[in-house]
């Protein structure tokens, strides 16, 4: 009776395990799906100026370079288009002019088509670029653009921020991915209190006019290779520092969040004990009979 009670106790904690183990297979199937289907969710783009305080007096003028850095998506997927978003207080700064970068230029020759919008009195500068051709897009590290920014002549002693948050980073066929950005400030007159805030409108609902200015004399940071077409096949993970494996036939193979990882392993390991000692007891009740 013992050895029976006992079988039946390991048998209904052995369902439960194996209905666990089952249940978080199947989440990880779904995650898996959601993570095909999202494609280059997984990755980003980081955005952020070569220097991130800028000394200034009032009615100076100065110049920022805004650099990015992205390995695209999964499968080789490039970037096809950024759309930089610079937003601060007109009452203390005013960007003047805004140059795009070679950053969209990596990769396969291609043309960048550019516009801009400069909206001072909404505190908002925009620059819009995009290959044309896209072909595999642009994956890298490298200057993005310049700005030019003039600080008002009567501004306080104060430290006023360049915000880039509402910048946009989109692979081929418009798919977005996350951007980490980071801000600039620039500190007038020897620095003080913070600039107040400002009320910026959508910047999407700010109007753009073509750019027909040739890009900055800028090239990619050191460290960072222009892959041609014939070279970006031939990328793996170990060179773009992603540790991820990719596909030349652009399928991801998505790498799961490593809680979900140790839950498999940990009820996978969980039910081969189970089962050990159920086998165990079987014999040891075969041996008795």
């Amino acid at each position: 009776m013992r050895v029976a009670t006992g079988r039946r106790t390991i048998a209904v904690g052995s369902g439960l395990l194996l209905g666990t183990a089952v249940l978080a297979l199947l989440t990880v199937s779904l995650l898996g799906f959601a993570a095909g289907t999202a494609a280059a969710g997984d990755r980003s783009a980081a955005v952020l100026p070569s220097e991130r305080t800028i000394d200034a007096d009032p009615g100076e003028a100065v110049t920022v370079d805004v650099v990015m850095q992205s390995d695209g998506g999964y499968g080789g997927e490039g970037v096809e288009s950024v759309t930089l978003v610079a937003r601060y207080n007109p009452e203390y700064l005013e960007i003047t002019d805004v140059e795009r970068g070679p950053w969209l230029e990596q990769g396969a020759e291609t043309e960048v088509r550019a516009e801009r919008a400069l909206a001072h009195d909404d505190g908002t500068a925009v620059l819009e670029q995009r290959r044309d051709p896209v072909a595999d897009g642009a994956t890298g590290n490298a200057e993005l653009a310049t700005l030019t920014i003039a600080v008002a002549e009567d501004a306080p002693p104060s430290e006023a921020a360049i915000s880039f948050e509402e910048s946009r980073v989109e692979l081929l066929r418009g798919t977005p991915i996350p951007v980490f950005d980071t801000n600039a400030t620039v500190s007038i007159d020897g620095g003080g209190d913070e600039a107040p805030p400002f009320d910026h409108p959508d910047p999407d609902e700010l109007e753009t006019t073509a750019v027909d200015d040739e890009a900055t004399d800028g090239a990619p940071l050191s460290g960072t290779e222009s892959a041609t077409e014939d070279e970006s096949t031939e990328t793996d993970g170990a060179e773009n520092g992603s540790g991820e494996t990719e596909r030349d036939d652009g399928d991801a193979v998505p790498r799961l969040p490593a809680p979900i990882t140790a839950a498999i392993v940990g009820g996978t390991a969980l039910v081969v004990a189970v089962r050990s000692r159920r086998s165990a007891g079987a014999r040891a009740g075969s041996e008795r009979n």
